[in-house]
């Protein structure tokens, strides 16, 4: 995954030019991403971050571009800056396709443990400490898949049957009592798991793919960030919940009402991405070999679920 689109070294250097920089003397595909194609790109002693999209529209990518810029000038440390083309746009057009450029960011993909459980936990809150006015940035629900969305899709005849069934498993009385929730919101990032940033010297340096940022629910980001980072032989950890909690309740102390649901906002979150999943790749056809790959995702709910009640 990560390199659906083949470029060359004489392309990178036509897009480069784009932005005024360029030529690239180095192209190397990097096997990250699952709706984009990923490239490092050197030029003139400089590393940069191409992506191509594959999948999301060119609209969809712009709005994720003006979450990164807002973030950047509220002096949001964790996350990459787009750079803008020579006409002052964070997505570019060649050819027939678009992407983002980013400064290439050195670090290294952690692996599930106590401090990266902590760092991300920190990381997490210090996102959702950013201020913002609701009008500036798109509702979580255009690109993710909160509780509303999930309680609208059981009912359809395209929800498999399985995940109807798992849904109503978690929550026999709907998700209604959930939905109803008065909870906090803010910028969300909708994809925290841990393969989603790059540490330094066991720190958190960076949070990558914002794609399914919006404006949400801060407990909801909140469980889907510890269903898919706070992992032991791929099941959930109770402990290395603990770690991520101390470190998010450095920066942001949970109130009550989210101390209360975090269970159901765990399950909710893998929920989210599994629909995530059959949206991409049993509707869409992305990658068909992944198409029953949401079912991971539902067991591991049901574990989490059962060991826990």
């Amino acid at each position: 995954m990560g390199d659906y689109t083949k470029l060359s070294i004489n392309d990178a250097s036509e897009i480069l030019e784009i932005y005024a920089l360029g030529p690239a003397s180095e192209l190397k595909s990097l096997s990250l991403g699952i709706s984009n194609s990923n490239y490092l790109v050197v030029s003139n002693d400089s590393k940069y971050l191409l992506k191509v999209s594959n999948d999301k529209g060119q609209g969809d990518l712009e709005k994720e571009q003006d979450i990164l810029m807002l973030l950047h000038n509220e002096n949001f440390e964790l996350s990459l800056t787009p750079f803008t083309t020579i006409e002052n746009k964070t997505v570019y057009t060649w050819k027939d396709f678009f992407g983002v450029l980013y400064p290439f960011v050195e670090g290294i993909a952690p692996g599930p443990c106590d401090q990266t459980c902590f760092e991300i936990g920190r990381g997490l809150a210090r996102l959702h400490k950013v201020k913002v006015d609701e009008t500036k940035v798109r509702a979580h629900n255009e690109v993710g898949f909160g509780g509303v969305e999930i309680a609208e899709y059981i009912k359809t005849d395209r929800c498999p049957e399985d995940f109807k069934e798992i849904v109503e498993y978690f929550f026999p009385e709907s998700l209604d009592a959930f939905n109803a929730l008065t909870l906090e919101k803010g910028i969300i990032h909708g994809d925290l798991y841990y393969d989603n940033t790059l540490f330094d010297a066991n720190h958190l340096a960076v949070i990558l793919d914002f794609e399914q940022a919006g404006y949400g629910e801060y407990l909801f980001d909140l469980g889907i960030s510890i269903s898919g980072t706070c992992l032991e032989k791929d099941r959930i950890n109770k402990n290395l919940i603990n770690s991520y909690l101390k470190g998010y309740e450095e920066i942001r102390p949970l109130c009550s009402i989210e101390k209360e649901n975090l269970n159901s906002a765990i399950v909710l979150g893998l929920l989210s991405i599994s629909r995530w999943r059959i949206k991409r790749f049993k509707e869409g056809k992305l990658n068909p070999l992944m198409s029953d790959s949401y079912k991971e995702l539902l067991n591991k709910a049901k574990l989490f679920w059962d060991d826990r009640n």
